[in-house]
């Protein structure tokens, strides 16, 4: 973790927090529900800003809402990230052909279709740099943040692989701070029109398939509701249709990567995630909880945790095992550091494939075998400073990809975030990591290393280790 540099925001001032109110979205239906929500009560502008918007029921019920949105005479901008939209060009451009509804993809590979790996070769440097933020604001008055893309790996019970996840639903000021981040990427020079990257224009009855999904909706059906599984949830959604705010008062600040941040040239180290990261725990007096699917700290984030031991700092940290990832070349590097994470006396967690989000999600559809994995990003700091974005605790997060999240302070908020992390780290939930005579030993998994991964995925987790990526994952 290095020092701020060109191509962020400036530094954060903890005492220039504005007051907002704020909803924690922790269980994946009701954070689609209160979605669909925002985009059916939007009167004005719809602005979504997501690195992943998949083609599955999750993608087609939000397309159905933006839609039904633009139809109504609302002003929707969607901007996701090319690395996802490749080969999409014509079923995104049925939604870009509707007079209403914009979309534009970031950083885009010059060639398309089967000469996209070239282009790659060709420009390495610009083209794995990836926007990978997440945002969803209605009429600049209420906005989704955090770390859920657009699929049913993060919201249907029925995915085969189920994102445990969290996102922010805030209301008031702190809005319009999420909508200039979405402005400064959107207006940016690396926002392309999709009508000119397509090689064909999409047919002009763009609309029909989508309006036939919703015309075949039974009249009393409403999707949000359908998905808001439990009282509170429900309660959310009624509060969200009255206009009333979310119910967690606290003050914030957004963290934005500029889109500067794509070139190459014009940083000399890292994003203004990590800029905030270290702001945060230096003013950290007793604990900081982690959370975060991929941890790959670098010399210079072990530099900063010895540093923060000196301190008498207690530091707690969750992130997936090898059998729950869903990116084994990360949890490679991840294993480098596990030793001196624990050397260091770090507290350290894996959370397992069938934890406590699964758990939740399999009460849904009774005998299910789903497969968990943590996809949470988020960092509380003393019980009140809460960070809540789209940035992993790993250099691509910190130097490479766009990134977008919340500085909170809130007390209320921080004790919703520590209950997740406390029931997640459970035995139940989570494997305790320690160091026993010298070996990694994972408590409740009768010492196995890499617990339930199988021995082809830790024959794969060596065999990345090997390899030097660490500067990509």
């Amino acid at each position: 973790m290095t020092d701020s540099a060109a191509g962020s925001m400036p530094a954060v001032d903890r005492n220039a927090f504005d007051g907002t109110r704020f909803a924690l979205l922790d269980h994946n239906a009701t954070a689609l529900a209160v979605r669909l929500e925002l985009c059916a009560g939007a009167t004005r502008r719809l602005d979504l800003l997501y690195y992943i918007f998949r083609e599955d029921d999750s993608g087609r019920l939000v397309a159905d809402a933006l839609m039904a949105a633009a139809d109504r005479g609302v002003q929707v901008r969607l901007l996701l990230d090319d690395l996802d939209a490749s080969g999409r060009e014509s079923s995104l451009g049925r939604l870009d052909a509707h007079p209403r509804l914009q979309v534009r993809l970031f950083n885009p590979f010059r060639w398309r279709g089967l000469l996209r790996p070239l282009a790659l070769l060709r420009d390495p440097a610009r083209l794995t740099r990836r926007m990978h933020a997440k945002a969803l604001i209605a009429d600049s008055r209420l906005a989704v943040v955090g770390g859920r893309n657009i699929g049913d790996e993060y919201y249907a019970p029925e995915a085969e692989m189920a994102f445990a996840d969290v996102d922010v639903l805030l209301a008031g000021e702190l809005v319009g701070q999420v909508d200039a981040s979405f402005e400064s990427l959107w207006s940016s020079v690396w926002a392309k029109p999709l009508a000119e990257l397509r090689a064909r224009r999409a047919a002009i009855e763009v609309t029909r398939r989508a309006r036939d999904r919703i015309a075949r909706r039974p009249v009393h059906q409403d999707p949000a509701a359908v998905l808001a599984e439990d009282s509170q949830a429900k309660i959310l959604l009624q509060r969200i249709r009255a206009g009333s705010w979310p119910d967690l008062p606290g003050t914030g600040r957004v963290f934005a990567d500029l889109p500067e941040k794509v070139e190459p040239g014009a940083l000399a180290g890292a994003g203004y995630f990590d800029h905030v990261l270290q702001h945060l725990v230096t003013q950290a007096v007793s604990e900081v909880l982690i959370m975060t699917p991929y941890l790959v700290p670098t010399a210079e984030g072990m530099a900063f945790i010895h540093a923060l031991k000196e301190r008498g700092l207690r530091i707690r940290i969750l992130t997936n095992s090898l059998a729950a990832t869903d990116v084994v070349a990360v949890h490679a590097g991840y294993r480098r550091y596990r030793r001196a994470l624990l050397e260091a006396g770090v507290e350290l967690y894996e959370y397992r494939p069938t934890g406590y989000w699964g758990r939740r999600l399999r009460r849904m559809i009774r005998g299910a075998h789903l497969r968990a994995s943590l996809h949470a990003k988020t960092i509380l700091v003393d019980d009140e400073l809460v960070m809540i974005g789209s940035a992993n605790l790993d250099p691509r997060s910190i130097q490479l990809n766009l990134e977008l999240g919340i500085l909170i302070e809130s007390a209320p908020l921080g004790a919703e975030i520590r209950a997740c992390f406390e029931d997640a780290i459970a035995p139940a939930n989570a494997w305790r990591v320690e160091l026993e005579q010298g070996r990694e030993q994972w408590r409740g998994a009768d010492g196995r290393h890499e617990p339930d991964a199988g021995w082809g995925r830790r024959l794969l987790a060596r065999l990345l280790g090997f390899l030097p990526l660490e500067g990509q994952l």
